[in-house]
């Protein structure tokens, strides 16, 4: 009788194991079919990127995805050597400036609420000695120093938009030369002494030559629809009278070495920054866009943009594009670097790329391409037919009765016409020297254009006023 009861209350413990066991493994499935859900399809994702740097007439581009641990996909398409070739990352710069600023603070050696006039002698950078004054360096970092879009180191000034977000590059240039005066190092020492180095970036640099010697790929600008492989117009380093500068845009690095990078946040600054600098960072921000994101320190976050919380910052210089994003709920990070910037067509084109990767939906925005660009050409076709035309009827001009309607016709090709192009930087709020270092074949047409039926007009009220003094006399 007892053995019998034993033998029961075996099965029963045996039986209570299985039915154990069993939920145990329903349940480990049920998350292990969860998380195969979850993770993308990066074949498929790839795929559609080869078509789309094809479609986008992108010459290179260098893909990674990352975990605080492992690299999830890396990928790279079109002339892109290999994952060690170094891009100019652009303004992603700023990310790298601010955080030797936070390593510093950490150090003691910044108090981010004081003046910069306590770091650097801010009467050289400004016009004005009082306006450095009430900006300190957390200003800088916001971009709320009233320093605006457009203004260069020299003539620098702050304006009544002091306290909100206005995005400039000016504010890095700052941030750079403090790095140089309290560490007594150069930027370019600085950064590679105290961020590439630790974190095995090798492939990183904040120097052109630096940059080459890594292999850096060669950029393209758009001209007329055309790819053409060019020099960036890089700031050797931070100056009196100049827009861009290193600190705020012109870092090189692989997209190995971003991935890196990525992971060093991912894992809470590992041995180079504390989490609690790295949260300042990221949520120490202000407002952009009444609450549309938030602007940190060289990141941007938002919980409204995205389907998930999402900190990114974009980059964009000459020839070069780059975007990298984190999803803290996730724990993965994205970096895309594009060895092209097609500014009035292509570049918005990201999103398509970019999207799968980070878990969105894809846009499938339209490959506008081509249309665009023969609208854009087409356009400079009828520019220059009506300056050649100017020059090739002039002694046709010479010989026709001058009536009211040959006065109208050349007051609008020779006064108006020309004062259009010429104010196009006024009409579009972007200076020359912007629109010079972005959209070169623009510039040419408009302002040589301008200037054939400027120098035809002078010639034709010359001609007018020589033809009225023989009338007279």
């Amino acid at each position: 009788m007892i053995c019998r009861r034993k033998r029961r209350k075996q099965k029963e413990i045996i039986s209570l194991f299985i039915v154990l066991f069993m939920c145990i493994f329903l349940v480990c499935d049920s998350n292990a079919l969860e998380l195969k859900e979850e993770q993308p399809n990066y074949n498929d994702i790839s795929n559609q990127i080869a078509k789309d740097v094809e479609s986008c007439h992108i010459p290179g581009m260098a893909v990674i995805v990352v975990s605080g641990d492992n690299v999830l996909f890396q990928e790279t398409y079109g002339n892109c050597g290999g994952i060690d070739t170094p891009f100019l990352i652009g303004s992603m710069s700023k990310s790298f400036t601010a955080l030797a600023i936070m390593q510093l603070a950490e150090a003691g050696k910044i108090d981010l609420d004081s003046s910069i006039s306590e770091y650097i002698d801010a009467s050289k950078w400004f016009a004005d000695s009082v306006d450095c004054n009430k900006i300190t360096i957390r200003s800088l970092l916001n971009q709320t120093s009233g320093i605006t879009t457009y203004q260069t180191l020299g003539k620098l000034k702050s304006t009544d938009v002091y306290g909100s977000h206005v995005y400039a590059n000016a504010n890095y240039g700052l941030l750079g030369a403090i790095v140089e005066e309290v560490s007594g190092m150069t930027y370019e020492k600085y950064v590679t002494d105290k961020i590439f180095a630790p974190l095995g970036m090798k492939h990183s640099a904040a120097a052109l030559e630096k940059s080459k010697d890594n292999g850096l790929i060669n950029g393209y600008r758009n001209y007329f629809g055309i790819p053409v492989a060019g020099e960036p117009d890089y700031p050797e380093e931070i100056t009196i009278g100049t827009w861009t500068n290193i600190p705020a845009g012109y870092i090189s690095s692989s997209i190995s070495d971003m991935g890196r990078y990525l992971q060093m946040y991912l894992n809470s600054g590992e041995s180079i920054i504390s989490k609690e600098s790295i949260n300042s960072m990221f949520y120490d921000n202000v407002s952009v866009d009444d609450g549309l994101y938030y602007y940190g320190m060289g990141w941007q976050y938002s919980t409204e943009m995205f389907s998930q919380p999402m900190l990114w910052h974009a980059g964009l210089v000459e020839n070069y594009t780059s975007n990298m994003f984190i999803l803290p709920e996730k724990g993965i990070a994205v970096a895309v670097l594009v060895n092209m910037n097609d500014y009035l067509v292509c570049n918005n084109l990201i999103g398509n790329i970019i999207n799968p990767l980070i878990g969105e939906e894809r846009q499938n925005l339209p490959n506008l391409y081509i249309i665009l660009h023969l609208v854009i050409d087409v356009v400079c076709c009828l520019l220059c037919f009506v300056s050649i035309n100017s020059i090739a009827t002039i002694t046709k001009w010479n010989k026709k009765e001058k009536t009211s309607r040959v006065y109208v016709i050349d007051i609008v090709r020779h006064i108006a016409l020309p004062i259009i192009l010429l104010c196009v930087p006024f009409f579009s709020g972007t200076p020359f020297k912007v629109i010079w270092l972005f959209a070169k074949d623009l510039c040419l047409v408009l302002y040589i254009n301008a200037g054939v039926l400027i120098a035809i007009g002078v010639y034709k009220f010359i001609f007018l006023l020589k033809e009225a003094y023989y009338k007279v006399h």
